[in-house]
């Protein structure tokens, strides 16, 4: 058997040799030049062309749904008189229609209305007293001065008439005062079943019936009107408050209502709804923040009705601002500047025009 013996300096050359070889073998597929070659043009390409991407400017804010008008907000029955809950005429979450009977109060006292009755009558009977009286006095003066005119009777008599007629017209007027107070006594105390001044649905009842004592004033229940009357009202930052202005487009995200919302580009959003901004407070609500009112946009599609939409559901607000490059928009961030708003289209259009930062 024949043996063979290499040297280092050999087997080196042996092995330089083959893999030479072995790359010669192998070719470079022609895609993957052309994809490589395509990625070295066009991410870079796209990465520039990013910096010049319209990006649109929001101010976030977050609320609830609320009804516009005040008498179509929450609204507390209150009792009355003095007394205890005889019997409630209605249950939570019925609908009741304005004049319906809600509650029956007694007083604490069942004879207090004849009672009333009583003082009443007596106070009409002095009142007319005091009335015949003054009539009477004041025929005393007229022929009084007459006399004095003449000179058949003497000034203080005169002077006496005068006085007559001041006191009865005194006693008249505080007899009026009485009776009118017994008057609103005596309707307060009739008026022990309180009705429902509007539509409504009742929420809550506060207080249960059967002997429980209520004073006058004090909250029986709480009535929500039956009213497709709503609006959102957001909480702003004051930081963003200068830019925002009546007439503002904002993009609306409901509770309970998927979305999918780009803050950026609002016109891919799914699932949200538009809104206008028709109010901003000029004072903030003690922690900083404005209370700004969302309208529906009447060139948007209408938001979901009321069975959905209840008053109180919260949302997400993202107030539009101008449009600007998507490459000031991270550098803004970047440097940790607010949002601006310059001279540009959404200014002109009634949104009001502002120095721009930077």
């Amino acid at each position: 058997m024949k043996q063979s013996l290499y040297t280092i300096d050999e087997l080196k050359s042996l092995t330089e040799n083959c893999v030479v070889r072995c790359y010669a073998s192998v070719r470079r597929p022609r895609m993957i030049s052309v994809i490589a070659a395509f990625c070295a043009v066009c991410i870079p390409l796209s990465a520039f062309s990013l910096i010049f991407l319209p990006w649109q400017q929001v101010s976030i804010g977050r609320g609830r749904v609320i009804a516009y008008a005040p008498e179509n907000r929450e609204q507390t029955v209150e009792a009355p008189i003095d007394g205890r809950i005889e019997q409630w005429l209605v249950r939570e979450g019925q609908r009741v229609s304005k004049g319906d009977p809600l509650v029956r109060l007694a007083d604490i006292d069942p004879n207090i209305i004849e009672r009333l009755h009583r003082q009443y009558e007596s106070l009409k009977v002095k009142l007319e007293a005091t009335e015949q009286a003054l009539s009477v006095s004041r025929l005393n003066l007229e022929r009084q001065e007459k006399l004095a005119k003449e000179g058949l009777s003497s000034q203080r008599a005169y002077e006496l008439a005068q006085l007559e007629v001041a006191k009865y017209r005194s006693e008249t007027s505080a007899a009026e005062a009485k009776l009118a107070e017994m008057e609103v006594k005596l309707s307060r105390q009739q008026s022990q079943v309180i009705q429902a001044d509007q539509d409504s649905i009742v929420m809550r009842i506060l207080r249960p019936q059967g002997g429980v004592m209520v004073s006058t004033g004090e909250q029986l229940a709480v009535l929500v009107p039956d009213a497709e009357d709503r609006v959102v009202e957001l909480l702003i930052v004051g930081n963003d408050l200068p830019l925002i202005t009546p007439g503002r487009k904002v993009r609306l995200q409901f509770e309970g209502w998927p979305a999918v919302q780009f803050s950026g580009w609002p016109s891919v959003a799914i699932g949200t709804f538009g809104g206008v901004v028709r109010y901003v407070d000029q004072a903030d609500n003690g922690d900083g923040n404005y209370r700004v009112l969302i309208f529906p946009d009447p060139e948007d599609q209408p938001w979901p009705s009321g069975h959905y939409l209840r008053r109180g559901v919260r949302v997400v607000g993202w107030i539009l601002l101008d449009e600007v490059s998507l490459g000031w928009e991270v550098w803004r961030r970047l440097n940790g500047f607010p949002v601006t708003v310059g001279s540009g289209k959404d200014s002109e259009n009634g949104s009001g025009s502002f120095i721009k930062v930077g």
